[in-house]
């Protein structure tokens, strides 16, 4: 973020009664999106089960080259993501397949290794994602190619076969990590592999011959390759990325006839085959995945889609397997079968005591939608509620109550998303949570407007059939501004046209049942009876408005469109007058000729678009607080970008209170949803909570809280106390208390008005106590 130090000549008030100290803030961006949240996308090729027994998946998104892998941690239903959207180590959207991740295995030194289409990570278990190093032909010996297998030998050291593709080389490499040595052994591998023991020290690596006509074979001791050509009885190939299980038994097919059939069995260490018996043998697809685990166990899916488990002397049949293609399997501590794919669209979980399937998807798991188009924020609990289309004839909407993603979807939701019952209405246009009730309104596109109570939607009679936005007023009234234009109220069982309306609604957060709304012609406030008109007619050389954010004290703000540029206009509904600045005037603040407001939030900033005529080579987010810019450029004519402001076009933009300060949750296009965290240190001089022996302030409640709330603190003993409310500037705005208190526990209120006895704006507040025992202070959260 650059900070552009600007002086006015005139300086405007932005909100009444507040000012910004900026050079205090800090700003952290969080992106979501389909490649780092849930299972990050639908090409999940490769699983590993932790020493927890929760399933670490990968998963890749085509689309936008996105993904990595995730944890899921089953005991709370949520997932750990670690995505090159978050952890560009990974790789570039700008190479293709790099996030794909093709198998994973733990080394014995607490790290876990994984093969990509490029090459390999490594990430150390109990440090986590920061410890991520990537390897490929710049810094290793591995040559680029698409890993097929990645093994563990005997010895510690990590095997990785790759094949030859038009970006990269393959052959096998070995790591030491004894002495960190990599060693590429050109010829070989190119497939999967399997590392087995042999009896008398050393190991085998087991390899498959291009084409699958055969195998090789490599001895650690005599360093010698031993070819094993199509025959009869011959080894003939590995059937899965786990051939060998505990006891370093190795799975593989062999040689059945002179036409090519191959028969599964199992081979000792000892040089020995098993021969066990076998399932029905599919004439045109024997074996579809094998993964052997235990002493002599094994998973087997054969070609009729049946997975079977071998026990060491016998098969079970378990059943039909959910999807019929090139499967990975694993299996837990418990008996739960884990299986995914190429192209199985998520991972597929087999409970070992009921059979039940239960499929994890990027419909029931993630934020599915690149193009989330409107975002909403539940004043009550902080949920996040954004529109979302996964696909064409699959979505509805998305919400995040900030640890797990939950969809609202018309199919493929699988038993664990939220009802969505509009087949033909696989998106929505707009969604918003009511304050008053906490109940969410949503416009499924073509299908008028519903709200959902928590259980079931019911339609709101009325409005159009499709809907661009929704607010509530102060008095609990819905509003609604149709697609095509048209404002209204949807009250007393039906919907009452206000005026022609335009794009954006604000509520107004002063005046009682007041919102704002702006089109192109101009811009409007009212209550249904009331109402203010601005119209570009009242500026001359303006044609036409674009954006609004809205202050206190009937102030807004809107951009504008001249002949020569752009314009930003400060409009005074409680007077009537407006301030004007324009993109060819010599103070004009901003770095391109023309801004969009969007929002005013608490420390007084106002968070505007700037932007300028095609090609948009100078585009982004910025704040003005009267006296200075803050920028946060965008990539150049949309392109990727990894941090930042991932896309100048911001379809939706909400603020969201946070007790640090708040969040600015945007849906960019083709970026999913970008926050922007803007947070501030404690004003007050005194850390947060801290406490002298006997003194202890605990949290404010409730918090956040909206009339009034409670300050309840602990003395050690009797003394004089002082308690004041403060600012994010560090201001004192209310004091509650300078008396002498008892010991022990003591509470005071907190009504949101200052000394005057004025209601107080949104916001983060502190609360600070001093005492002759010490002093300490507490933040909270005042949502009006």
């Amino acid at each position: 973020m650059r900070t552009r130090q600007i002086a006015l000549i005139v300086c405007a008030v932005l909100v009444s009664g507040i000012v910004r100290a900026d050079d205090q803030a800090t700003e952290t961006w969080r992106y979501y999106r389909p490649g780092n949240t849930g299972i990050q996308g639908d090409f999940n090729e490769s699983i590993w089960i932790g020493p927890d027994g929760d399933p670490w998946i990968g998963g890749y998104n085509p689309l936008a080259e996105e993904g990595g892998f995730a944890r899921f941690v089953q005991a709370e239903n949520r997932w750990i993501n670690i995505s090159n959207v978050d952890y560009p180590v990974i790789g570039s959207a700008y190479e293709v397949g790099v996030t794909r991740v093709s198998d994973m295995v733990e080394d014995g030194q607490g790290n876990l290794w994984l093969g990509t289409m490029r090459g390999a990570l490594r990430m150390n278990l109990a440090a986590g994602p920061s410890s991520l190093v990537g390897f490929g032909p710049g810094n290793s010996a591995l040559p680029g190619g698409l890993t097929q297998d990645v093994t563990l030998a005997p010895d510690g050291s990590i095997w990785i076969s790759a094949e030859s593709t038009i970006w990269g080389g393959g052959g096998l490499t070995r790591y030491d990590p004894a002495n960190g040595q990599w060693t590429h052994i050109n010829g070989h591998g190119g497939s999967r592999i399997a590392a087995q023991p042999k009896p008398g020290g050393g190991y085998y690596i087991w390899s498959d011959l291009e084409g699958y006509t055969g195998m090789e074979r490599w001895d650690s001791s005599t360093q010698i390759w031993t070819t094993y050509a199509f025959g009869v009885g011959q080894p003939a190939s590995l059937q899965g990325l786990d051939s060998v299980d505990e006891a370093g038994n190795v799975w593989m097919t062999r040689w059945l006839s002179d036409q090519g059939d191959e028969i599964l069995d199992c081979l000792r260490p000892d040089g020995t085959w098993v021969s066990p018996p076998l399932p029905p043998r599919h004439p045109q697809v024997p074996y579809a995945s094998v993964r052997a685990f235990g002493k002599m166990q094994a998973l087997l899916v054969t070609g009729y889609a049946h997975l079977y488990r071998f026990n060491g002397t016998s098969w079970t049949d378990l059943g039909p397997e959910p999807y019929g293609g090139w499967i990975n399997m694993q299996i837990d501590a418990a008996g739960n079968i884990w299986l995914c794919g190429v192209g199985t669209g998520g991972v597929f979980r087999r409970d070992a005591e009921t059979g039940f399937w239960q499929r994890y998807r990027v419909t029931n798991t993630s934020q599915f939608d690149f193009f989330n188009n409107d975002v909403a924020i539940d004043s009550n609990t902080g949920d996040v509620y954004a529109c979302a289309n996964a696909s064409s004839g699959i979505g509805g909407m998305v919400k995040f109550d900030g640890t797990r993603w939950t969809g609202f979807v018309n199919q493929d939701g699988y038993g664990l998303t939220e009802p969505w019952p509009w087949p033909g209405a696989p998106q929505s246009e707009a969604v918003y949570v009511r304050p008053s009730n906490g109940h969410v309104v949503a416009n499924p596109i073509n299908q008028f407007t519903h709200e959902f109570d928590g259980t079931s939607w019911t339609q709101l009679p009325g409005g159009q059939d499709q809907m661009r936005q929704y607010v509530e007023d102060s008095l609990g009234r819905l509003w609604g501004v149709g697609h095509y234009g048209g404002l209204g109220i949807f009250e007393n069982g039906g919907y009452t046209n206000v005026g022609s309306g335009g794009y954006w609604l604000r509520c107004d957060p002063d005046r009682p049942g007041t919102v704002w709304s702006y089109e192109w012609g101009g811009i409007v406030r009212t209550d249904g009876n009331y109402s203010f008109m601005f119209t570009p007619d009242e500026v001359p050389g303006l044609s036409g408005f674009q954006g609004l954010a809205v202050g206190h004290s009937g102030i807004a703000w809107v951009g504008a469109s001249t002949a020569t540029g752009g314009a930003l206009v400060r409009i005074d509904a409680n007077n009537g007058t407006h301030q004007v600045w324009r993109s060819d005037d010599p103070d004009w603040p901003f770095p391109t000729p023309y801004v969009t407001p969007d929002r005013v939030t608490p420390d007084g900033r106002v968070w505007m678009v700037y932007n300028t005529d095609w090609p948009f080579i100078n585009a982004g987010l910025l704040w003005w607080d009267g006296t200075q810019v803050g920028l946060f450029p965008a990539p150049p004519n949309g392109e990727w970008q990894w941090g930042g402001m991932p896309h100048y076009i911001v379809l939706d933009m909400e603020v969201k209170l946070i007790p640090s300060g708040y969040e600015l949750w945007m849906s960019c296009a083709s970026r999913g949803l970008a926050v922007l965290r803007v947070q501030y240190p404690d004003p007050t001089g005194v850390a947060a909570g801290a406490t002298a022996p006997g003194l202890l302030l605990e949290p404010s409640a409730p918090n956040p809280f909206r009339a009034s709330t409670t300050l309840s603190f602990s003395l050690p003993a009797t003394e004089r106390v002082q308690i004041g409310i403060y600012d994010v500037q560090g201001r004192q705005i209310r004091q509650l208390a300078n008396d002498r208190l008892a010991g022990g526990r003591n509470a005071v209120a907190w009504d949101g008005k200052d000394d005057t006895g004025r209601s107080v704006v949104s916001g983060v507040y502190f609360w600070k106590l001093r005492a002759s025992s010490g002093e300490a202070t507490q933040r909270m959260v005042l949502l009006r």
